[in-house]
């Protein structure tokens, strides 16, 4: 699965937000954000605190409260900035090593960041060849891998559907779900995150992005869930 977004957006913390309400064994490689960002994250997500509370909490180590919340959760995290195809591989079996098994989830954030032989002077060089890898992988391991994108110039803005030809670097042709994400501009309610599916080989899809969902969005809990659900 892709999940592409314009930056600000909240693609990182969809993915979050999937991995630990999901409860599912999950691996996350966090290139884009480093440990503090998302223990902070979680944190919010997992209590509804407010995002600056709960930093503090981090900061200071204050985590009684949280800890079995925490430790419920069966995610690791890969910090590695620029991870390689290698370092991907090797962190699968690693935790299979581990835990006697893969993961069900697996996150990558963002595929822009995994180094390989073609992206030494163009981070979006080669991204087909390490779409087409990833899903080899998912086929061999049975894990759902979700691969967060960015999009191209004219939707950056984050405040209209995006289309399945605004994903940047031409990669959609090899995964199965490609969903764009914006955050529409609403004058009445609450704040909302808009989730289109763009391409499905399974189900409906609308490529043009017009077709979407919509999901409560609380920044300032980190706090997205169906609206039915307020």
């Amino acid at each position: 699965m892709l999940v592409a977004a314009g930056p600000g957006t909240g693609k990182s913390l969809f993915a979050l937000t999937l991995a630990l309400r999901s409860k599912v064994p999950t691996l996350y490689f966090s290139a884009d954000s480093d440990a503090f960002t998302q223990l902070t994250r979680s944190v919010s997500v997992l209590t509804e605190w407010r995002h600056e509370e709960a930093a503090k909490r981090v900061l200071a180590g204050d985590l009684n409260m949280v800890f079995d919340l925490l430790t419920k959760v069966p995610i690791r995290f890969v910090y590695e900035a620029s991870p390689t195809l290698d370092d991907i591989e090797r962190a699968m079996l690693a935790y299979d090593e581990v835990h006697g098994h893969f993961p069900q989830l697996v996150v990558v954030d963002n595929i822009t960041n995994v180094s390989t032989a073609a992206s030494g002077e163009d981070p979006f060089a080669g991204l087909e060849a390490l779409a087409d890898y990833l899903h080899g992988m998912a086929r061999q391991t049975g894990a759902c891998v979700v691969c967060l994108h960015h999009v191209t110039g004219p939707y950056v803005d984050a405040a209209k559907p995006i289309p399945l030809s605004g994903v940047k670097g031409q990669i959609t042709r090899v995964p199965e779900t490609v969903l764009t994400l914006f955050r529409p501009v609403r004058e009445f309610g609450g704040d909302v995150l808009g989730v289109s599916t763009v391409k499905n080989r399974a189900g409906r899809a609308d490529p043009s992005g017009m077709d979407f969902a919509e999901l409560e969005w609380i920044g300032d809990t980190m706090t997205i869930r169906d609206v039915r659900a307020a």
